[in-house]
């Protein structure tokens, strides 16, 4: 392999909720955040890691025959050994209870996939689709996906980059001259919610937010709206608030949150925290809508 190279964990083709036209969606693995509301939690890992799916496993200890250790996948991921004998449980196992969830690309490797003679690549020119990148964060492999993204400029393929803002601000102005436009998730402003919720600040994805929105790239805002969190109309003030300081408000794309990523949690060992929160309705979605409308800014449901 030559040039910078990314750990993907998914590349899902003819999806339609991840910018215009029919997508081909590239999951990079990786991010700094812990969200609790996480729906991609094979993501969180930089590193390519073993799924287990205890339903599937028919006993055979195929897999201790490679590997004396056995995984003790209900210990939390950051208590967990690195393998040390490059994953080989997953490529034995007969049942596909254990399964390794990522791969290393190159450049080349990943335009070939995405855009090669044997892809969907015409689906893009018909339907005004692209390549989408995703995750984790794929803003956590800045070289990787810059490089990426050059050389799907170069065949004249749209490119989308979903983030959720956690990044170093010198990022930014790469980020807004390399795509064509940013899928940006929020899920609150007031700092010491979003702290409570996740353990970090929400300063630097706010900055960075406010970079992209004045730069010559095209944004769009996703509010995830998630019980308990920023589903009252005080949150859609503060939040209306935040995006009124700027020049050109945008408009909210309001996504609603579920619980899907909770059977996906157990698969890596790690509890959906939010496994007891409500999934979020359309009615939910119309009465935040019009809490924001209220306060001045255009929102409504995504679809």
């Amino acid at each position: 392999m030559s040039g910078p190279t990314g750990v993907v964990f998914d590349v899902s083709r003819a999806c339609v909720d991840d910018g215009p036209g029919l997508r081909t969606v590239v999951f990079l693995k990786g991010c700094r955040l812990n969200c609790p509301w996480c729906q991609n939690p094979e993501g969180q890992s930089f590193a390519p890691e073993v799924a287990y799916d205890r339903k599937r496993c028919i006993g055979c200890r195929t897999c201790r025959q490679v590997c004396q250790r056995d995984c003790p996948f209900d210990h939390p991921p950051g208590e967990r050994e690195p393998c040390a004998v490059g994953h080989l449980c997953s490529s034995v196992c007969p049942a596909r209870a254990k399964r390794l969830v990522g791969a290393t690309y190159d450049v080349g490797q990943l335009v070939e996939e995405v855009a090669g003679p044997a892809s969907d690549a015409s689906f893009f020119q018909g339907t005004g689709g692209g390549v989408t990148f995703s995750g984790g964060e794929p803003l956590a492999q800045p070289e990787f996906l810059f490089a990426s993204c050059d050389a799907f400029a170069e065949r004249g393929i749209h490119r989308a980059v979903e983030t959720a803002g956690h990044w170093p601000v010198s990022l930014a102005p790469e980020l807004a001259r390399r795509v064509d436009l940013v899928l940006f998730t929020l899920t609150h402003v007031d700092e010491e919610k979003f702290r409570q919720a996740t353990g970090a600040t929400n300063r630097l994805l706010l900055q960075n937010l406010t970079t992209l929105l004045g730069a010559p790239v095209a944004v769009s805002v996703r509010l995830l709206v998630i019980p308990g969190l920023n589903d009252t109309p005080a949150d859609a003030r503060a939040i209306a608030g935040w995006l009124k300081e700027h020049p050109a408000p945008p408009k909210l794309t309001l996504v609603p949150f579920h619980r899907l990523a909770t059977a996906k949690a157990e698969l890596y060992g790690r509890p959906f925290a939010y496994a007891d929160r409500p999934p979020v309705g359309a009615a939910t979605l119309a009465q935040v809508a019009s809490w924001f409308a209220d306060a001045g800014i255009a929102a409504a449901p995504e679809g």
